[in-house]
């Protein structure tokens, strides 16, 4: 039976994965075939409750569909992509829908000037401004990857890039207190919006993701991130990203906390029956119109717990 989502939660996202044989660029081995690689990816990603992940080899699509049928019959969603350098040799992730073919994303990697894909790594003709409109188009999903290292966007000081509205997240090494402190605060500042040269209308989400090159790399907080969606689907994943204050966090953000909370709820009987309801771990909201229950099912939480009824209706 297909999992039935009826609340938001935090989904674990590890969204830039490698194929088996991206370790070539890195001029090592893991020592691995097509088949075991893929088989300890799930493996891993199984026991790290990662939900998705995203596939982002350098201006390649290959080896995505064995990757992508062996997770959707595990129930882990993939989303194909590939990373990109823009012309001023600036790195990218961009990532598309679960639906989407290699035969379509090649056709993106021709619509954004790579036609070669033997050296996939090599810059497109296209500048970072030009990708972000282009991705945005073909409706994709794009990240600054590895924004302070050697071919990040800040490092490279491309602020009108940053400034895109385009540009929905960056990638960080670990969290933004690290930064602190480095080039003079100037990326904690950034990130934070406090940088007058590089303000954008809006604060950029932040991500954490690791160019995963072995599957053990999987075990690392810092290859993954959080996205809050109630059903985890690509549209979602992007509209999480209009709202990231709330919907976007880091492994790090989120403190382990032990707490009582009401789980379900089953009502037999009486006006509500047959109600059943999975609460969220967060804010949970009772809405509709007047007569539809609303009180009731709040006072058949207060008889559950033993506490006196408040509604006039019910003394």
């Amino acid at each position: 039976m297909p999992e039935k989502y009826t609340k938001a939660r935090f989904w674990k996202c590890a969204l830039q994965v490698n194929p088996y044989s991206y370790i070539k660029y890195r001029g090592t081995d893991h020592n691995l075939s097509e088949e075991e690689y893929n088989d300890k990816l799930l493996e891993i990603c199984k026991k790290e409750n990662i939900k998705i992940i995203g596939i982002a080899n350098h201006g390649n699509v290959e080896d995505i569909d064995k990757i992508k049928d062996l997770m959707n019959q595990n129930n882990i969603i993939v989303f194909p992509g590939f990373e990109i350098t823009s012309s001023e040799k600036t790195h990218f992730v961009a990532l598309f829908s679960e639906t989407t073919t290699t035969e379509e994303l090649n056709r993106y990697l021709g619509a954004l000037e790579l036609t070669d894909t033997k050296y996939g790594e090599r810059p497109s003709a296209l500048s970072a401004e030009q990708i972000l409109q282009k991705i945005e188009k073909l409706k994709g999903f794009i990240y600054a990857a590895h924004c302070t290292a050697n071919n990040g966007i800040l490092k490279e000081n491309l602020g009108h890039v940053w400034k895109s509205k385009y540009l929905k997240a960056a990638q960080i090494p670990a969290t933004i207190e690290n930064l602190k402190g480095v080039k003079n605060d100037f990326y904690r500042k950034v990130i934070l919006n406090k940088n007058s040269d590089y303000l954008r209308e809006e604060p950029i989400a932040v991500i954490n993701a690791k160019d995963v090159e072995a599957p053990e790399t999987l075990k690392d907080s810092k290859a993954t991130c959080l996205i809050k969606m109630t059903e985890p689907n690509f549209e979602a994943f992007k509209l999480a990203f209009m709202d990231p204050k709330s919907r976007v966090r880091l492994n790090s953000d989120i403190a382990e906390k032990y707490y009582s909370r009401i789980e379900t709820l089953s009502i037999t009987g009486g006006y509500l029956d047959g109600i059943n309801i999975n609460f969220s771990e967060h804010l949970n909201s009772v809405i509709g119109g007047r007569g539809t229950g609303k009180s009731t099912l709040l006072e058949c939480i207060r008889y559950a717990f033993d506490v006196k009824p408040i509604g006039q209706k019910m003394l």
